[in-house]
């Protein structure tokens, strides 16, 4: 750093150097200047040095660290929950928006990998390509496949609650079984509507969804299942539903024909449709049937982090991938409220879990429901004892919802997530869905930034963007923390890489 003007004449006075140093080249200016903490002490003390520098970076030292600030060099560190429990943030939530191709999997994998090491596991409930099996293998977590032939979940044992509520009484199991057998309800409720509205040649629109008869049917029916096999060693399958329905016990019959219950003509009438469609459900040749027809194959323990790794469906139809992903989402939320009923009872330690959401946008298409579910877990997380982080391409993906309604609470979801981590995008997205529909204030060197981030380094075949692993750290109205995500030794070993199959 020089502290003089390269060209003062002899004979004129130097003028004063600014602190900062000199807007010039080889000026030295300093574009930011750090927070110096003043303190006292002996020279023992002070003496000894401190590495690299005695100051503060004026970035959050608490959670994952991420990577280096672009600004200065310096290590950034960020996790929802981390920051949550330092009182940066008031919700444990991420949401990370950025094109394909930019090294999102990458950074949650590092999310995933240092919170692992905080103690804190996570939880995938959908993972399409998958991105993240080999990690959770590596923690000795558990993965958990499905797809026909491979591994079956059964939705009426969700999160594995039937067994959970075996090893409770009272109150708590009281509460947990109106949970359950709410649970059960509404997530047959939405593979009915997958079902229904994926059929190519439905031409009778009132067989779109589910009427309110048939969710009242449905209602009163788990809990009568429950009633009748809430002790049994194992928990009732679709089939059993259907075989209930089909028999019509007395309180079945009030909530289909309420004015004549005996009327077994009026009674079938009512249930003939819900009777078709669980049967394809429960029939082991059909390829829902497959997926849901028998007991889960592998129980989720949350002991430890969980995949489900469904990249066995990534070929199959949207609607076979959005049943699923439906009925995984719920059974992680089940598993998530059963264990902590567990803990409070005393019966197994209280964990804190995070939730990856990733491909999100393929999950809230499946069903209005799916919406709502989210978004009540957006809300109470926070008494719930979990973060999530959610990823999508763009903020456009949100807002393709079916109703207005329904796109405004999907743009609730980013408005709650304090932390946004935005990656390559267009100036487009930025100005019209972020800073338009979302009101995230991006200043224009920002959204400079991440349009030039968007653009290619060359016309090579392997090219790559230039934001290839940088990201932009949002809180609220702060400016944000750009940074470079640099993988470690360990990262580079395998589990990092998505295009395994392209290999030799």
């Amino acid at each position: 750093m020089l502290l003089t003007p390269l060209k003062a004449k002899p004979d004129e006075p130097v003028p004063p150097m600014p602190w900062r140093g000199k807007r010039s080249r080889e000026g030295g200016y300093a574009a930011l200047m750090p927070t110096i903490d003043e303190f006292f002490g002996t020279s023992n003390q002070v003496c000894g040095g401190f590495w690299p520098f005695g100051t503060d970076m004026a970035l959050p030292a608490e959670g994952v660290p991420v990577g280096r600030s672009l600004m200065t060099g310096a290590g950034v560190c960020c996790d929802p929950i981390s920051w949550f429990k330092a009182g940066i943030i008031k919700q444990p939530s991420m949401f990370l928006l950025g094109l394909p191709a930019i090294g999102k999997s990458t950074f949650v994998r590092r999310e995933v990998l240092g919170l692992s090491a905080l103690g804190m596991n996570a939880i995938i409930p959908g993972d399409l390509k998958p991105d993240y099996a080999s990690l959770v293998n590596m923690l000795g977590g558990q993965v958990i496949r499905l797809g026909a032939g491979i591994g079956v979940v059964n939705p009426l044992d969700p999160g594995d609650l039937h067994y959970a509520l075996q090893r409770l009484e009272g109150k708590a199991r009281k509460d947990l079984t109106d949970y359950y057998n709410d649970t059960r309800a509404a997530l047959m409720e939405v593979l009915l509507t997958i079902m229904r509205t994926g059929r190519e040649n439905d031409t009778d629109a009132g067989a779109r969804g589910v009427t309110a008869r048939e969710s009242d049917i449905l209602s009163v029916a788990v809990r009568v299942l429950h009633d009748r096999h809430g002790d049994d060693p194992q928990p009732p399958v679709i089939a059993d539903l259907r075989d209930l329905l089909r028999e019509g016990p007395d309180e079945v019959r009030t909530a289909a024909v309420w004015d004549d219950p005996e009327n077994d003509e009026l009674y079938r009438a009512q249930v003939r449709g819900l009777l078709a469609d669980l049967h394809g459900f429960s029939n082991r040749m059909t390829k829902f049937g497959r997926l849901f027809g028998d007991q889960t194959t592998a129980r989720i323990d949350l002991s430890r982090p969980v995949d489900f790794d469904i990249s066995a469906l990534a070929q199959s139809g949207d609607d076979v991938v959005a049943a699923v992903l439906a009925t995984t989402w719920t059974s992680a939320f089940a598993a998530k409220n059963a264990a902590d009923v567990l803990a409070e009872e005393g019966l197994q330690p209280r964990r804190n879990h995070v939730i990856i959401m990733d491909e999100m946008h393929r999950a809230l298409r499946a069903s209005p429901l799916m919406v709502e579910k989210l978004d009540l877990l957006t809300r109470l997380n926070r008494q719930w004892g979990v973060g999530q982080i959610m990823i999508t391409h763009t903020f456009k993906d949100l807002m393709c919802m079916e109703t207005p309604a329904q796109n405004t609470k999907a743009r609730g979801f980013v408005e709650r997530s304090e932390i946004k981590v935005l990656g390559a995008l267009s100036r487009i997205e930025v100005d019209r869905y972020l800073r338009g529909e979302c009101g995230l204030p991006v200043s224009r060197r920002e959204e400079d930034m991440l349009e030039d981030w968007a653009t290619p380094v060359n016309f090579g075949s392997d090219a790559s963007h230039k934001g290839l692993g940088r990201f932009l750290i949002k809180l609220g109205g702060l400016p944000g923390i750009p940074i470079n995500v640099e993988m470690c030794p360990l990262e580079k070993s395998g589990f990092n890489d998505t295009n395994l199959k392209w290999h030799a």
